[in-house]
């Protein structure tokens, strides 16, 4: 009589590609590592906090006691644009730095420091999952600070306002929306690019103050030199201020048309991008 053994049998199934699952499960491991990390979770959480605050408490003041402090507080499209990249008052470039150096200087560092990158791409995985697992976490870090509480306080001041201020600032929700995604891009791409740079995060920190920090002070010297503000398309944070002043119908500042900023912008994150592709699939195709 024969025996059957029940070593193996093959598997019938359908095998299903859920292609968002590969990047989901690299950004939530990485969102769970800051988490787990107490001085990141008090600086990355408690400025932009303190920041927020700030803001809503103006717009309270401000419609609770509107005749006294009219003229000193005004909520506007402006003031909007103001809270979510500012280059004077409150400065929230700085405070932008701060959540994206501490929330994405190792994200790739870390990985190429232990060869943790060769291990992702031996998995179906491909260099775009990684990169986009990566990205998420800038993202969600950003989204935090930019869009919704820029939402949360239109809403509060749409609340307590009157009907007027709607109908008039009706369409600030969607410059909110598409302001704040391009200040996610653009730092997150940005953070990325110098983080796959090295395999000590202690640089990419550097590398990515130097061009941060570093291109608006080029910028204000070959201002005071030149004495014009077209060179203000050196700088990272001119470009992004005058691109925002366009999204929410302001006074330009600046001799420069915001289409060129579009261009320049778009040309660093593409740049990024490239890098970033060349970085991760050089180690994809040793494998």
């Amino acid at each position: 009589m024969p025996i059957h053994t029940q070593d193996y049998r093959h598997w019938e199934g359908t095998f299903i590609r859920q292609k968002y699952r590969r990047w989901w499960v690299i950004a939530k491991a990485e969102l769970k590592l800051l988490a787990q990390r107490k001085i990141v979770r008090l600086i990355v959480a408690i400025p932009p906090i303190i920041y927020v605050l700030t803001y809503g408490i103006l717009i309270y003041i401000h419609n609770i006691l509107p005749e006294q402090l009219s003229t000193f507080i005004t909520i506007d499209n402006g003031f909007f644009q103001k809270f979510l990249f500012s280059l004077s008052t409150f400065p929230t470039a700085p405070l932008i730095a701060l959540v994206v150096i501490f929330g994405g200087s190792g994200l790739i560092s870390n990985d190429l420091k232990h060869n943790v990158l060769s291990l992702y791409l031996s998995k179906p995985i491909s260099w775009m999952d990684y990169l986009i697992g990566k990205f998420i976490v800038i993202g969600v870090l950003l989204v935090c600070m930019t869009l919704i509480p820029g939402l949360l306080l239109y809403l509060e001041h749409v609340l307590l306002t009157d009907t007027p201020f709607f109908k008039k600032y009706f369409w600030v929700p969607f410059s909110i929306i598409l302001y704040s995604a391009i200040i996610i891009v653009t730092t997150g791409l940005l953070m990325l690019l110098f983080s796959s740079l090295t395999k000590n995060s202690m640089y990419a920190i550097i590398g990515f103050s130097s061009v941060w920090f570093g291109l608006p002070v080029i910028h204000a010297i070959l201002s005071e030199i030149l004495s014009t503000s077209k060179v203000a398309l050196v700088s990272i944070w001119a470009n992004i201020d005058r691109l925002g002043r366009a999204l929410f119908g302001m006074e330009s500042g600046y001799d420069v048309h915001w289409f060129w900023t579009i261009l320049i912008l778009s040309a660093v994150s593409s740049f990024c991008i490239f890098i970033l592709r060349q970085r991760i699939r050089a180690v994809e195709i040793v494998k």
